[in-house]
């Protein structure tokens, strides 16, 4: 069972959105609290303004005991104030006026302005004393004297928190939606800047990895710890491909070698020809294909005749030359298709390929038999040597079998031309060759 893991991209983005909301909200919190403190200590001076305004402006009125010019004062003021309610309280308690606002009565605001005041967010009341010499003191600092005529009572409607609350929510709400789109910004922009440096990592890894290619080399990366990370890949890559060159450089002189020494196995030192081994290989390759195929295979065997005087009276360095021009005259005699080959000392031997019968091997024999007419010059003596050799020919499967019969009959056929005066070519004859072969 696999499990699903976490990818950094999402990682990311979840660490940037509850880092911006928290950074969001904890500045929201701070802002809202000071801002209310500031509000409340404004409210309640404000509250005991109206408070200090409505003494003043009713004194008169509650000294001669009028009730219906301080109602109509009052009223007006609840108008044009943000209040539910003003009452005038007389030195011994009663109540003498009172005013209400239309607008506070059955509302909401009233409601949450009475919520609030209960959890002593803030204080929606004031009282200010009235006094005959026409000052007015808070409550708290009140002295009872004769001047002491009644005490006015504020409560206020809350509209102005409420309007704060509502401001705070939309602003609360508009900023949530401005972190969610920064949020998902920032996410967006991380992820598009680690990802092309990210791709960039597993690129080359992936080639190193499925194509073998060590050859890519990173770029540097603006973030300090991928840079580092990418220099580390390209270092370590160098190192890979500078080994895999060695290792390439290593198996190609191996391979030389190997190629050089299958050369020398296969082929004759002096000649450059082929040897005995490749020749016997080459041959049952031949036969075994002519004899699927239902044709014919032909053998010349090529013997130098004098070739011991020749080193005896020039020395071996001039047999040696004498055996290269051969080779090099029997190669221009053949097809390419045919192999010529040294079999060992002074014994070559042509394979000739899909022949058509014994005039082909006789017009092959003729070739390397006009080939040789020509003198060699032996240039450190200074002399012209008669080149001479003795053809035998034999052809498969007319005479032989396998390669290594048709090449025995090939060799018996070669002693025959010796017998008869040499620098002649014979194909082979089972009847005479075995005779000579007997005797």
């Amino acid at each position: 069972m696999t499990t699903s893991r976490k990818t950094l991209f999402g990682v990311l983005r979840r660490i940037v959105f509850w880092s911006v909301a928290m950074i969001l909200l904890i500045s929201g919190v701070s802002f809202a609290v000071v801002s209310f403190v500031s509000l409340r200590l404004q409210h309640e001076e404000n509250m005991t303004l109206i408070a200090r305004t409505t003494a003043y402006a009713t004194e008169a009125a509650v000294m001669f005991e009028d009730r219906e010019t301080t109602t109509e004062i009052l009223q007006e003021i609840v108008g044009r104030e943000p209040l539910c309610s003003i009452t005038i309280r007389t030195a011994s308690g009663s109540e003498f006026a009172q005013a209400h606002s239309k607008n506070c009565q059955d509302s909401s605001t009233s409601h949450i302005a009475a919520f609030m005041a209960a959890l002593s967010f803030i204080d929606d009341t004031a009282s200010v004393n009235i006094e005959s010499s026409g000052q007015s003191r808070p409550d708290d600092q009140r002295k009872l004297s004769q001047q002491y005529l009644g005490v006015v009572e504020l409560r206020g409607d809350g509209s102005v928190f409420v309007g704060f609350i509502y401001r705070v929510l939309i602003v609360f709400a508009v900023c949530l939606c401005l972190a969610v789109l920064a949020s998902r910004m920032s996410a967006r922009f991380m992820e598009q800047r680690f990802a092309a440096e990210l791709s960039a990592l597993a690129g080359m890894a992936r080639a190193a990895r499925l194509e073998g290619n060590f050859s890519r080399r990173l770029p540097a990366f603006e973030i300090a710890e991928f840079n580092s990370l990418g220099q580390d890949f390209n270092a370590l890559f160098g190192e890979i491909q500078a080994r895999n060159a060695e290792l390439s450089l290593r198996q190609s002189q191996l391979e030389t070698v190997n190629q050089s020494l299958s050369r020398m196995a296969m082929c004759d030192m002096l000649t450059s020809l082929a040897n005995r081994a490749c020749f016997s290989e080459q041959l049952e390759k031949a036969i075994s294909k002519a004899r699927s195929a239902n044709t014919r295979v032909g053998v010349l065997y090529i013997d130098n005749d004098h070739f011991k005087d020749i080193n005896d009276n020039y020395g071996h360095a001039a047999g040696d030359a004498l055996l290269v021009n051969v080779g090099r005259r029997l190669s221009g005699s053949v097809r390419e298709s045919d192999l010529a080959a040294r079999l060992g000392g002074d014994e070559f031997a042509i394979l000739l390929t899909s022949v058509g019968g014994e005039d082909d091997l006789h017009h092959v024999a003729n070739k390397i038999l006009a080939a040789m007419a020509r003198k060699l010059r032996l240039g450190e003596q200074e002399v012209d040597i008669e080149l001479s050799v003795s053809i035998g020919m034999a052809l498969f499967p007319d005479q032989a079998d396998d390669g290594e019969s048709l090449l025995r009959a090939a060799d018996h056929a070669m002693y025959r031309a010796k017998r008869l005066g040499r620098a002649r070519a014979c194909m082979y004859d089972p009847t005479v060759d075995a005779t000579l072969e007997e005797t």
